[in-house]
């Protein structure tokens, strides 16, 4: 796994994560999550463009983590503070010693997702909250396209998608229930369940068409409520807000 996202991060023509947080439910879990000074441990932080420098901007603590050297090279440049996940997924960092935790889009990366987890649950101050993203593979894209074509693949990489699905490095799979599910047999606590708003963008024929964009969130606007009221079929992407034990 670590030598498939070496050579993830140092593609020049693959995917790159977008620079700063620009998605609604991100900026408002992170207003209601964080303050100045908090500690955050961020578990597969990539390059540090998406997340890492918005959080210097909030005067967030940010440790990042990932497996990748180049990634976190790349990161460590833009000044933010990261080290490597160990093999086994643990992390280089004291016990109890975070305010708050993130794992975006990763978890369904993982052959084993419990030793994300445990590292986690390990690095947050007991009642500490943490954060997780995952795409909803029973989004009612994946449905209709399963059934009407037979193909499979929620919210994986758009390179491989058609050319070669078995290589999609998405290999694990979510539901509401799944997620919650297994955020509580690894020890965490009062999860709740978010999802993002509805966007015509997750349409299969639509989501490659970026220039569509502006024009899809006008029309998806009217619509943005059904996703966030029924995310297990309306949300292209869920979100999980747990917390650590106090004991």
């Amino acid at each position: 796994m670590s030598a498939y996202y070496e050579t993830y991060w140092q593609k020049s023509d693959g995917w790159t994560p977008d620079k700063g947080v620009n998605h609604p439910v991100e900026r408002a879990l992170f207003a209601r999550l964080l303050k100045p000074g908090m500690r955050l441990i961020d578990y597969g932080c990539g390059n540090g463009e998406r997340y890492g420098r918005d959080m210097l901007a909030r005067q967030i603590d940010y440790r990042g983590f990932d497996i990748s050297e180049t990634a976190l090279a790349n990161a460590a440049q833009l000044g933010l503070n990261v080290a490597r996940i160990a093999a086994d997924g643990s992390l280089p960092i004291e016990n109890a010693s975070a305010d708050c935790a993130m794992c975006f889009e990763v978890l369904e990366h993982l052959m084993e997702p419990d030793s994300a987890l445990a590292a986690i649950l390990h690095a947050l101050k007991p009642g500490a909250q943490a954060v997780f993203s995952v795409p909803n593979a029973a989004h009612y894209t994946q449905r209709v396209e399963f059934l009407l074509t037979g193909f499979w693949n929620p919210g994986g990489s758009p390179l491989t998608a058609r050319k070669c699905p078995w290589r999609d490095p998405h290999i694990r799979f979510f539901n509401p229930s799944m997620l919650r599910r297994m955020l509580e047999a690894n020890g965490f606590e009062d999860a709740e369940i978010l999802g993002e708003p509805f966007m015509l963008q997750a349409l299969p024929w639509f989501y490659k068409q970026e220039k569509l964009f502006p024009l899809l969130n006008v029309l998806s606007k009217p619509f943005a409520w059904i996703g966030t009221l029924f995310p297990g079929f309306w949300s292209a992407r869920l979100f999980a807000i747990v917390r650590k034990p106090q004991v």
